[in-house]
């Protein structure tokens, strides 16, 4: 069977409830840090969640405004300090704690404009190297910023969406487009198929290759409780 990780992002307004279910349900967790969404409180609870169950704790950085989905440009300065500054806020949170900051997730604008600027995504692998050694980094695969850490020998981490529709080049649909998020039944299916072949189904029924090491099922997908419990009910029947 293909190895198991399945992430979430957390800490983005979603009841604490829905926050301690996910943990319950998930190896890698993605915590938001003061840019799109998340607070001192939001994240302190994330990190009490991850040293509970086990799991490996991430940084989620994001723009501010617009849920960090804005389409304003991003110049590298910028970029950089907006980036540091939230993953140093979430180090800081786990001082004295017995669990670590191991990875790094962009989200939204900032996870897509890093492989659409070259200049952007080695920043963000000059950054984890410089000031985040030993650090991973969580993204699509075969892109800008994959080959930026690699070249870099910073440590990536290949990301799938199991809730997010695909186009036929492995970007995903922008949300609000038709086909941009998926239901229960679609996400039980990907995961089905995925583990079988390695593969994934777009469009009906061609095939999308998806070499991944982790993948992400939303903390707001609406009904992401109950998908992230039925996945793991799948894993442990193997």
């Amino acid at each position: 069977m293909r190895g198991w990780d399945l992430n979430c992002d957390l800490g983005e307004g979603e009841p604490a409830a829905v926050t301690a279910g996910l943990c319950a349900g998930v190896g890698r967790v993605n915590v938001a840090c003061g840019g799109h969404a998340g607070d001192d409180d939001s994240m302190r609870r994330c990190v009490e969640l991850a040293l509970r169950h086990g799991l490996k704790l991430g940084a989620h950085p994001g723009l501010p405004g617009e849920s960090g989905r804005g389409t304003a440009r991003i110049e590298v300065a910028g970029f950089t300090r907006l980036v540091r500054e939230q993953v140093e806020r979430l180090v800081r949170m786990t001082e004295g704690e017995s669990v670590r900051v191991g990875h790094v997730k962009l989200h939204g604008t900032l996870y897509h404009a890093v492989d659409e600027d070259g200049e952007l995504g080695r920043a963000m692998s000059d950054l984890m190297r410089t000031r985040f050694p030993g650090m991973q980094v969580v993204g699509l695969p075969d892109r800008n910023l994959e080959r930026a850490c690699r070249n870099a020998g910073v440590g990536f981490v290949r990301e799938g969406f199991l809730d997010r529709g695909y186009r036929e080049d492995g970007r995903l649909i922008p949300r609000g487009e038709p086909g941009a998020l998926l239901g229960m039944e679609a996400v039980m299916e990907r995961w089905r198929n995925w583990l079988r072949t390695g593969a994934i189904r777009i469009d009906g029924d061609r095939l999308l290759t998806l070499q991944v090491e982790t993948w992400c099922l939303h903390g707001d997908t609406p009904g992401a409780l109950e998908m992230v419990r039925e996945l793991g009910q799948m894993n442990r029947e193997g």
